[in-house]
C-alpha cells in the first residue's frame, strides 16, 4: 500500500513539472502573460507535490522514539496543500479580478493547445488520485488531487479570459474567476479542517465506532459495550474499547478479546491498532430459564424440543415470573440444544433450571463456554419444581452436574434426578 502511494505521488510530481514547463514556454511563444503565470503557479504546484511525496515516505517510517509512527505527517502535508490551495485561489482572483494588465494575444491557437492539455491531463490525473486516495485512506494524496483540480479551474479561467478578450467582452472573464475562486476555497477549507480534526486527536466517524460496537456485541460473552473511541492518524486509525465479559475465567476472555481484535482488523479496513479492556459482568440479578410442556403445568424434560421457556427472576427470596418464550429451536433437525441455549443468554438467563440433563455434553460445555450456571430437580409438577427452586436457589457449573452424572452412571447408579434425556 505505501508503494502505491509513493508511486502515485510521483506521477503527481512529473505531471506538474511537464505543465508547467509547457505552459510557460506557451506563454512566451503565444504572448500570454496570464499562461506564464499559470505556469508559474503550477511550478508551485511541482514544490506541493514532491512535498506530498517527501511526507509519504517519511510518514510510514518506524523510528523508535515515534511509537505510535509518523502517520500524521501525511495530515501535516494536506494542512500545507490546503493553505497552497487558498494561496492560488487568492493569486487567481488578485491577478484577474484586479489587475489592469490585458492580455494580448499574438498565437492564439498555441495559447489554446497548451490549456486544452492542462484542463485535460488535470481533470483526469484529479480523478485518479482523488479514487486512489480514498482506497488506499490517504488524506495527503486527496489534498493533492483536489490542489491539481485547482490547476484545472485555474486554466479554464485563463481560458475564458483569452477567448472574452478576444471577443470583446472582458466581463465574462471576472464572472468566471468569482465562482471558480469560490470553488477553490471551498475545496481547501474542507481539507484543512479534515486535516486539523486528524491533528488535534478527534474522534473518527460515528459510523465505523457503531460498526466496531455491533460487531462486539455479537458475540453473546460480552455483555456491555462500555465505550468505544477512535482517533485518526494519517491512513490509519487507532481504536480503544472498554467492554463487560460475561465470563470469570480470565483465560477465555482474553481468548475472545483478541479474536474480536482479529474480526475487527478484518472486517473494518486500515486500522493500525485496537485495544480492548474488558472486566467482568456483575451479577446483580439471577435469571432461571425453566423449560416447560405445551400446558405451562409441567417441567417438559426434552431441554432442545420443549415448546416453551418460562423465565424466573430472583428477588429477594421470591421467583418473580418474567415472560414464557416459544422454543424457537423445537423444529430444528440439528443443534437445537446449542441454539437455544444462545437464544436464552441474549433474554439475560445465567441459570438453567431443568429436571433431566440435556442430551450429549456439547450443550454442557456450550453452558460453561457461557458462564451459565444450571439447577438440577428432579420433579415433573411444575408449582412443586418452584417451589423446591426456592428453597435451594443456588445453581452449580454444568459440568459439575454432568461429571457427577457420569460418575454416577458408572458406578451402577440410576438416580432418576440424574438421568440424561431420552
Amino acid at each position: 500500500m505505501v508503494e502505491e502511494k509513493k508511486k502515485i505521488a510521483l506521477y503527481s510530481v512529473f505531471l506538474n513539472l511537464f505543465l508547467s514547463l509547457l505552459k510557460i514556454f506557451a506563454g512566451i511563444v503565444s504572448g500570454s502573460a496570464a499562461l506564464v503565470a499559470d505556469g508559474v503557479h503550477s511550478v508551485a504546484d511541482f514544490a506541493a507535490a514532491l512535498s506530498v511525496y517527501a511526507g509519504i515516505v517519511i510518514a510510514n517510517k518506524k523510528i523508535n522514539g515515534f511509537p505510535y509512527g509518523l502517520y500524521k505527517v501525511e495530515n501535516v502535508i494536506s494542512l500545507v496543500s490546503a493553505f497552497a490551495i487558498f494561496f492560488a485561489g487568492y493569486e487567481i482572483a488578485r491577478d484577474v479580478l484586479f489587475s489592469q494588465n490585458k492580455m494580448e494575444i499574438e498565437n492564439l491557437p498555441v495559447a489554446i493547445g497548451a490549456i486544452i492539455t492542462t484542463i485535460t491531463l488535470t481533470y483526469l490525473f484529479s480523478k485518479y488520485e482523488r479514487k486512489k486516495g480514498e482506497e488506499l485512506n490517504s488524506p495527503s494524496l486527496i489534498a493533492d488531487s483536489e490542489h491539481i483540480k485547482t490547476d484545472m479551474l485555474s486554466s479554464i479561467i485563463v481560458l475564458t479570459g483569452i477567448l472574452g478578450n478576444y471577443f470583446g467582452y472582458p466581463i465574462i472573464e471576472k464572472i468566471a474567476v468569482l465562482i471558480v475562486v469560490l470553488f477553490i476555497f471551498h475545496s481547501g477549507f474542507e481539507i484543512m479542517l479534515e486535516s486539523l480534526k486528524v491533528i488535534l486527536d478527534a474522534s473518527i466517524d460515528r459510523e465505523t465506532l457503531e460498526k466496531i460496537k455491533k460487531i462486539m456485541l455479537s458475540y453473546p460473552l460480552i455483555s456491555r459495550v462500555k465505550s468505544v473511541t477512535g482517533r485518526s492518524s494519517g491512513s490509519y486509525k487507532f481504536i480503544e474499547a472498554e467492554v463487560c465479559v460475561s465470563t470469570d475465567s480470565l483465560e477465555k476472555a482474553h481468548s475472545l478479546i483478541h479474536e474480536i481484535e482479529e474480526r475487527i482488523k478484518r472486517d473494518i479496513p486500515f486500522i493500525e491498532k485496537i485495544i480492548i479492556h474488558f472486566e467482568p459482568e456483575e451479577k446483580k440479578k439471577v435469571i432461571y430459564a425453566i423449560p416447560i410442556e405445551e400446558n405451562e403445568e409441567r417441567v417438559c424434560g426434552r431441554f432442545g424440543e420443549c415448546p416453551k421457556i418460562l423465565l424466573l427472576e430472583k428477588e429477594k427470596n421470591e421467583l418473580k415470573k418474567l415472560a414464557i418464550f416459544r422454543n424457537p429451536a423445537s423444529n430444528m433437525q440439528f443443534g437445537k440444544c446449542i441454539e437455544l441455549v444462545e437464544f436464552l443468554i441474549s433474554k439475560g438467563v445465567n441459570c438453567i433450571a431443568v429436571n433431566s440433563l440435556p442430551l450429549g455434553k456439547g450443550v454442557i460445555f456450550a453452558l460453561s463456554n457461557y458462564g451459565v450456571g444450571m439447577k438440577l430437580i428432579p420433579e415433573e409438577d411444575l408449582s412443586v419444581f418452584i417451589e423446591k427452586l426456592k428453597q435451594e436457589p443456588t445453581c452449580e457449573p454444568p459440568l459439575a452436574i454432568w461429571n457427577r452424572f457420569v460418575c454416577d452412571i458408572s458406578n451402577g447408579g440410576s438416580s432418576e434426578g440424574t438421568r440424561a434425556n431420552r
